[in-house]
Formats: C-alpha cells, sequence, structure tokens
C-alpha cells in the first residue's frame, strides 16, 4: 500500500526547503571556517528563506492537497507563509551583530529559527487539528529555547521557564480540546467536523466543550486578555532579535491558525461565541493599552502594546466577515513588520550600552539620528498615523467592523487606538526632545552595523509601501479569504 505519494510534497515544498536549510546550517557551522562563519550562517539562511519564498509564489492560485487531505497549499497559507519568511529574514539581519556581542550560538540560534518558520508553515497550511498541533509544537519548541539562547543572563532563563511551562499549560487545553471535539465528530479534519456540527447541530455539550478550550488554548498563543500574562515577562527577557520574532511571525501564526479553524471547522455563529470573543477583543485592547502607559522600559511598553493590538485583530475576528478578515491578514502583516522593526532598533547599541528605559533614548536622536529616524517611522505605524502600513490596517479592521454595525466595538477600539498615542509618542519624544547624558566612560560613537541597517531599511520601505499602496496587499488577501471560504 503507497502511503506517500509524490504529489503530497508538493504543497509542503516551501517546509521542506526551510528544513534542509536547517540541516544545512548545522553542516556549515561544523565546517566553515571560523573567521567566516557568522557571516556564512546568516547568509545560508537567508539564502534558504529566499528560495522557500520563490516556490511558494509557485503555489499562488494552485489550491493543492496532500497527505489525504490533511495539509493544503492555498492563497491564504501562501500569504501568511511569506509574512513569517519575511519576519524571519529581517530577523537575522538584526540578529548578527546582537549574537556576536552576547557570545550567543550562531548555528543553534539560526537552525532554531528555521525549525520554529517550518513549525509555523506547517500550522497555517493544516486542514487537520493533529497537523496544526505538530506544527505548533515545532514553533513552540524551537521558541522556548530561543527566549532562553542568553544562558548566561537570569533574566532569559527564567523568561525560557515560563514560556515552556505557561506554553504546556496551554498545550494540555489544546489537546484536551482536540479529543473532545474527536469524541463529538469522529474527525480531526476541520472540513469533515464543520460537516457533521451542521448535520448535528453545535449543540453538542463535547462539542462547545472542546470548542471554549481550543479557543483556550489559541487564546495564549496570541497573547489575548485574561492569557496574556507570559507576554511582557518572555519579551523582556528573550534576546531582543528573537523578541520581535515572536511578536511579529509568531502572533501571526496564531492569528492564521484561529481564523483557519474558526471558519473552515469550529462554527462561531452562536451569539454567546460572539458575546465571548467580543469581551475578549475590549479586554485585551483595554489592559494592554492601560498596562502600556505604566511601563518604564521599552520593551516592556512594547510587549504590552502587542496585547493591544491581538485586541484590534480580534475585533475582526469577532466581526468574521471577509472584509474584516482580509483586515486580519494586512494587519498581520503590517505589525509583523513595524514591531519587528521597532524591536530591532533596540538591538543596536547607543553609547557603548543597549538603550532599555525611556531615559536611555534621552538624545538619541542626536547621538544616531538615522536610527532614530527609522524607530519614528515604526512607532508612527504602531499608532497608526496615515501613509503608514498600521493606519490601512486599522481602517481595514474597524471600517469593517462599522459597515457590520459593531458600533460599541469600533468607539471603544478607536479610544484605545487613540490611547496608545500617548505612550507610543514618549518614544518619539525621549529620543528628540530630552537631552541624554552618556554613560560614564563612554563616547558618542556607534558602530556601523551595516547588514543589520540593510534589512531595517527594507523594513522601513515595505512599512510605507503598505501605506501608500496597500490596494495590491489588500487584493490578495482578499483572494485568500476567498479560498478559504
Amino acid at each position: 500500500m503507497e502511503f506517500i505519494k509524490l504529489t503530497d510534497l508538493v504543497p509542503i515544498i516551501p517546509e521542506i526547503i526551510v528544513l534542509l536549510t536547517a540541516c544545512t546550517v548545522l553542516l556549515v557551522d561544523l565546517f566553515a571556517p571560523e573567521k567566516d562563519r557568522a557571516f556564512t550562517l546568516a547568509v545560508t539562511t537567508i539564502f534558504g528563506l529566499v528560495l522557500a519564498m520563490f516556490f511558494e509564489t509557485q503555489l499562488h492560485n494552485r489550491d493543492l492537497s496532500g497527505f489525504y487531505g490533511t495539509v493544503v497549499a492555498d492563497d491564504f497559507s501562501v500569504l501568511f507563509e511569506f509574512i513569517y519568511m519575511s519576519v524571519a529574514i529581517l530577523t537575522v539581519f538584526v540578529s548578527r551583530h546582537y549574537i556576536a556581542e552576547n557570545e550567543m550560538n550562531f548555528g543553534e540560534y539560526y537552525v532554531l529559527l528555521l525549525t520554529s518558520v517550518s513549525g509555523m508553515m506547517f500550522m497555517t497550511s493544516g486542514l487537520d487539528l493533529l497537523v496544526i498541533f505538530i506544527g505548533l509544537e515545532i514553533m513552540s519548541i524551537s521558541s522556548y529555547i530561543l527566549v532562553g539562547m542568553k544562558r548566561k543572563v537570569a533574566e532569559a532563563n527564567e523568561a525560557a521557564l515560563k514560556y515552556l511551562l505557561l506554553g504546556a499549560f496551554s498545550t494540555g487545553f489544546l489537546l484536551y480540546g482536540i479529543s473532545l471535539l474527536y469524541g463529538a465528530t469522529g474527525s480531526t479534519l476541520l472540513p469533515e467536523i464543520i460537516a457533521e456540527i451542521k448535520q448535528n447541530g453545535a449543540d453538542n455539550p463535547l462539542v462547545v466543550v472542546g470548542t471554549a478550550l481550543v479557543i483556550i488554548a489559541m487564546s495564549f498563543k496570541i497573547a489575548v486578555v485574561p492569557f496574556h500574562m507570559w507576554t511582557p515577562d518572555v519579551y523582556s527577557g528573550a534576546p531582543t532579535p528573537v523578541t520581535g520574532f515572536l511578536s511579529g511571525a509568531a502572533k501571526a501564526a496564531g492569528f492564521a491558525v484561529f481564523v483557519r479553524i474558526f471558519l473552515t471547522g469550529l462554527p462561531l455563529e452562536s451569539a454567546n461565541w460572539e458575546n465571548l470573543l467580543w469581551i475578549l477583543a475590549v479586554l485585551t485592547m483595554t489592559v494592554g493599552n492601560v498596562m502600556a502607559l505604566r511601563q518604564n522600559e521599552v520593551k516592556r511598553m512594547l510587549a504590552f502594546s502587542s496585547i493591544a493590538h491581538a485586541g484590534y485583530v480580534m475585533v475582526a475576528v469577532v466581526v468574521g466577515s471577509p472584509s474584516a478578515i482580509s483586515g486580519v491578514i494586512f494587519y498581520s502583516c503590517a505589525y509583523a513588520l513595524m514591531g519587528t522593526g521597532a524591536f530591532g532598533i533596540l538591538t543596536f547599541r547607543d553609547a557603548g550600552t543597549i538603550p532599555k528605559t525611556f531615559d536611555d533614548l534621552a538624545g538619541y536622536g542626536k547621538r544616531n539620528p538615522f536610527l532614530a529616524l527609522l524607530m519614528t517611522l515604526f512607532i508612527f505605524s504602531l499608532v497608526g498615523l496615515p501613509l503608514t502600513g498600521g493606519f490601512i490596517g486599522k481602517l481595514q479592521i474597524f471600517s469593517a467592523a462599522l459597515q457590520d454595525g459593531w458600533i460599541w466595538l469600533t468607539v471603544i477600539g478607536i479610544l484605545n487606538s487613540a490611547l496608545s498615542v500617548y505612550y507610543y509618542l514618549r518614544v518619539v519624544m525621549y529620543m528628540y526632545m530630552r537631552e541624554g547624558a552618556l554613560p560614564e566612560g563612554s563616547d558618542d560613537s556607534n558602530k556601523t552595523y551595516g547588514f543589520a541597517l540593510t534589512g531595517l531599511i527594507g523594513t522601513a520601505v515595505a512599512v510605507l509601501y503598505l501605506g501608500v499602496f496597500p490596494d495590491q496587499i489588500l487584493e490578495l488577501a482578499s483572494e485568500s479569504i476567498r479560498a478559504l471560504l
């Protein structure tokens, strides 16, 4: 009996390339000359990701499936996988100098980054709950280790342990939810689950409890209140490039799976589920923004603000219309770029030290005018000012909510977005309007990190492109939703 056909492998060719790149990086790490090893590993990683992205383009408009329908390559998965790989490439650009300065292992770091990306890709292309679970675990385990890569730093070890323990907790919820849904429907394939639920109704207690457990598990992954408490500690304790990677790629992967499961498999038409998600969206936006107001550390502020951004995306999930889900895709793309870019700026040493608090950013605009300009652009996009990707993303989500009659949800979302202006513009104010004293024994010179700057400039251009010419990405998002539905 033939279990695997070559045609089954076609939908997962990009995933295979990413995993083969990880194996290649291991070999390069063993045999490359030490003098050129760091650069060679970075270039090998980027080349593998670009190659995977090329093959990803060949899957556009193909709607292929494999392994008995458990994995699919549709426009939805293609678009999100582009986001993951783009964020991973940016992470490689901003990681090279950071890894060297913090005495981390280059080979291990890039391998874990690649395996984490492969897990996200399997999650997004999975049409079976078990495939989604396996992809989620590949991503999660790699991420736990990445968070703790600074082995000699107690804060990083603490963050990794918290992430591991709470991640295992959410995994238990997900597995139990999957088992209940399997018991109720006799399948873990999403199309078969929805067919069974449509035939027999969604009132089965096993379906209700199973759906609730899956919502809880996925809420942890995307840091929805009240399942968000791990986020500030993990984001502040992790290596800064890893923090950017988690906030951009990992969060986008969580939303992709959330949309895939609840649009393709589990119904949210019930008013009770809509009310629950409405409450979660409001709590997530409000708690994230209010807590961000109280922070003095820039990374913790960005961590809490990422929770608020998850709330904005949850607004679109509540609405559930095609235009709202297109907003999820566009906003995930925009936030992945602007969030990762903002964290990327914080990897640069300023007068010999990494900026941690707002006070450390005082005078940054004079000492590092170009980096300050890039940071300002990313901050403006996070606020949602016009001509940036963040503005178009919020406009798409709130417009869809208003058109569908979710007036109060829209008003609360806009008020929360206005609230975020205060703490985001604090960054700009400190960089340009506060005079900063250099740390004792340091000078005002800064190294030129050409490799990292290349990635950040590309990211800044992409953020502006999304804000000025959003139509192409919005059209791709709409096409992907049509394929999903």
